[in-house]
């Protein structure tokens, strides 16, 4: 009983093992993929190359250190102990940017807060946070009760436009000692905690996918005719048909031969993967690649898995770091997801609001506060509180209508 037992645990892990090698597998970006089937090709005995694109530069440099990735997923498995939970981590991992902030929106993370909570409990202490403030505060969390929590918690866009004498009279502690303060407990801390992981060397970006427009007809393509091609040695095939062989030499022969048709098909799921996803979002934001459309339609990664019958971690994982040749240019595919935001005339992306926005802020005879740019934007038929427009406009690097105020010429 104990031996079919340890039996299963043992195949669980394989299958554990060769998921996360699948996921990661999917994750890489068209370049990063070429140097890394070229490394597996190599290792394998059997297998020998029968096309090898050439590089525009030294590949090698991009992996000079550990990615952010592939620490986390280290990470995940020590502090994550059910299979769901190491899911829902991974998925996070994938969704951060090169900061390591989030980029899921409140929608995609319902449910999964628990993990969250968990996650950003990992090492740099911040990851896994929306922007600076939640990454210094998360950091500070030991330190709730001190005035530096207050600072950053309540003081925020004082501290960062060096409004010292205000935060000084608020609460009511003379001014050297909140320079001192900061100096000492928050100048250490890291505003950007996936930093760290950073390369020197930041590579072109180059189109995993193609939407092709030929006259009246549309067509999707993912870019993998330079990846390198293999084939297996005809030696090998033949000392397994031979029945004199070996038997260990017959199991090394099928152990390689199985590695070499996993790469096969794990490719083609890749390439199936990233051609269902830019199918479906030719099909949704045909207006906006024609040109008709200012900004994409709402898409969450949420409605695509739901569509494709795919989880949202594969979604996440997939898009990451990859980028889309359109007739629009060279984007990067987690541009086309947004969140709705509610209007009289149905859902309109954070895009178009945040285009508003911008409009507004250009025409504006008096610099509006947040709260007038949120009513403004109602009467315009979009619901959007004043704190997603506080956000929206620290995002278009906008100053706040004081700061406006004092840049008026």
């Amino acid at each position: 009983m104990e031996f079919q037992q340890s039996i299963r645990q043992d195949q669980r892990l394989i299958m554990s093992v060769a998921m996360e090698r699948a996921f990661h597998v999917l994750m890489m970006p068209t370049l990063e993929l070429n140097d890394w089937l070229e490394r597996e090709i190599e290792k394998n005995p059997l297998l020998k190359l029968s096309h090898s694109p050439s590089k525009p530069y030294d590949i090698s440099l991009i992996r000079s250190k550990v990615s952010l990735y592939d620490y986390l997923s280290h990470e995940i498995e020590l502090h994550f102990e059910t299979s769901q939970e190491k899911e829902i981590a991974r998925e996070i991992a994938g969704s951060l940017d090169e900061k390591g902030f989030l980029t899921l929106s409140e929608e995609e993370l319902i449910g999964k807060e628990t993990v969250l909570k968990k996650f950003q409990q990992i090492e740099p202490i911040g990851l896994g946070t929306r922007n600076v403030r939640e990454a210094l505060l998360l950091q500070l969390e030991g330190k709730k009760k001190d005035p530096i929590y207050q600072i950053v918690d309540l003081h925020y866009d004082d501290l960062l436009h060096n409004r010292l004498g205000k935060i000084s009279k608020s609460l009511k502690i003379n001014l050297p000692e909140i320079k001192e303060m900061i100096h000492n407990h928050l100048r250490p801390l890291n505003p950007f905690p996936g930093r760290v992981f950073e390369n020197d060397f930041n590579p072109p970006l180059i189109a995993d996918v193609s939407i092709i427009k030929e006259g009246d007809s549309w067509s999707v393509q993912v870019n993998d005719s330079d990846l390198p091609t293999f084939e297996v040695h005809e030696t090998y095939l033949k000392a397994l048909e031979n029945p004199y062989s070996k038997q260990q030499e017959v199991d090394f022969i099928r152990r390689h031969l199985a590695a070499g048709n996993w790469l096969i098909r794990i490719l083609h799921r890749r390439k199936k993967t990233l051609l269902e996803i830019a199918t479906y979002l030719l099909k949704k934001q045909r207006e906006f690649l024609e040109g008709i459309q200012g900004s994409p339609s709402p898409m969450t990664m949420k409605e695509v898995a739901r569509a494709l019958t795919l989880s949202e971690s594969t979604i996440t994982r997939a898009i990451a770091h990859k980028a889309i040749a359109t007739p629009r240019g060279l984007l990067k595919f987690r541009s086309f997801f947004t969140h709705a935001l509610q209007s009289e005339e149905g859902n309109v992306s954070n895009q178009e609001a945040k285009d508003l926005l911008l409009k507004m802020i250009d025409q504006e005879k008096d610099p509006l506060s947040d709260q007038q740019l949120s009513i403004k934007l109602k009467e315009r038929g979009i619901q959007c509180a004043r704190r997603t427009v506080s956000k929206y406009r620290k995002e278009l690097k906008i100053g706040s209508a004081h700061q406006r105020k004092m840049w008026k010429p």
